[in-house]
């Protein structure tokens, strides 16, 4: 089994990493071991997908695969530090946050938060639209049912994430029943995967779609593209005024608000929006 050591730029905080990767992991397509500090997925690569296991410590993250070679590791090694943002010199945004009333303790609490991203810009944007207005349990419900209908077989047990165009070809009615999801929220999940699928969409991170496409889709709105910039596109300077756990950290305020509220904390509202759920107590 190959293994490679990735040391990121200043600190990790592996509670927080494996929290963010466990809340939104699908069964089957992700093997989430909290009491072993390790995450197990699969990483599509030039010679075909790859079963990659992470087992993060505070200075950064052990990466094991038993089908790749060495110097495949050291091609994946790109990949993985821009999905947990390995990179990032966090000593620059924890001053930006030092002298903010709301921010700075939770800063100084937890300095080593990171923005983790997605590796797939689909699985980014399909796993959102499955996750809206629901609970995350019932989301990654959802997840692995879309998985179980329109993915495949993959190393190590796990499953390839679905590609939006066998999405397309099988039609909006057999996504609504596969997955047991209302007429709306299929046909938006459907609307989101022919625009991955016009686009020739490789199975990259990132979304081929810019805020005011994303929002031209019926059933697509402002939380939704908001978290997609953030998240889908590791934005540092997204804010998600209409995210609920967000708002309930600032003592339940309105989304204009929340809006006037973040506008100091830029360039880096991403960040304030990772401390923000760190610190909610109930989400």
């Amino acid at each position: 089994m190959s293994t490679r050591f990735l040391k990121a730029n200043g600190q990790l905080d592996p509670g927080h990493m494996m929290r963010t990767l466990g809340i939104h992991s699908i069964p089957t397509l992700d093997i989430h071991e909290p009491a072993a500090m390790r995450h197990t997925r699969i990483l599509e690569t030039e010679t075909g997908p790859k079963a990659v296991e992470l087992e993060f410590t505070t200075t950064g993250v052990r990466v094991a695969s038993p089908g790749a070679s060495a110097g495949e590791l050291v091609r994946m090694e790109v990949a993985i530090r821009a999905w947990l943002d390995l990179d990032t010199d966090l000593a620059a945004i924890q001053a930006h946050f030092s002298h903010d009333r709301l921010l700075a303790p939770l800063v100084h609490d937890r300095p080593w938060l990171r923005l983790v991203g997605y590796l797939n810009g689909f699985e980014a944007a399909a796993t959102t639209i499955l996750g809206q207005q629901v609970t995350l349990a019932a989301g990654r419900t959802f997840g692995g049912r879309f998985l179980e209908a329109y993915g495949s077989d993959g190393p190590s047990g796990l499953r390839i994430f679905p590609r939006p165009e066998n999405v397309v070809s099988k039609g909006v009615e057999t996504l609504r029943k596969s997955i047991g999801l209302t007429k709306s929220r299929a046909a938006t999940l459907f609307l989101m995967a022919q625009c991955f699928a016009t686009r020739n969409f490789s199975g990259s991170p990132g979304i081929p779609m810019d805020r005011t496409e994303l929002l031209a889709l019926r059933g697509v709105g402002p939380w939704t593209a908001d978290y997609l910039q953030m998240r889908g596109r590791s934005d540092p300077d997204a804010f998600v005024p209409g995210d609920l756990v967000a708002r309930r950290a600032l003592n339940r305020i309105s989304e204009r608000e929340a809006t006037a509220l973040a506008a100091p904390w830029a360039p880096y509202r991403s960040y304030a929006m990772v401390h923000l759920w760190a610190s909610d107590s109930v989400g």
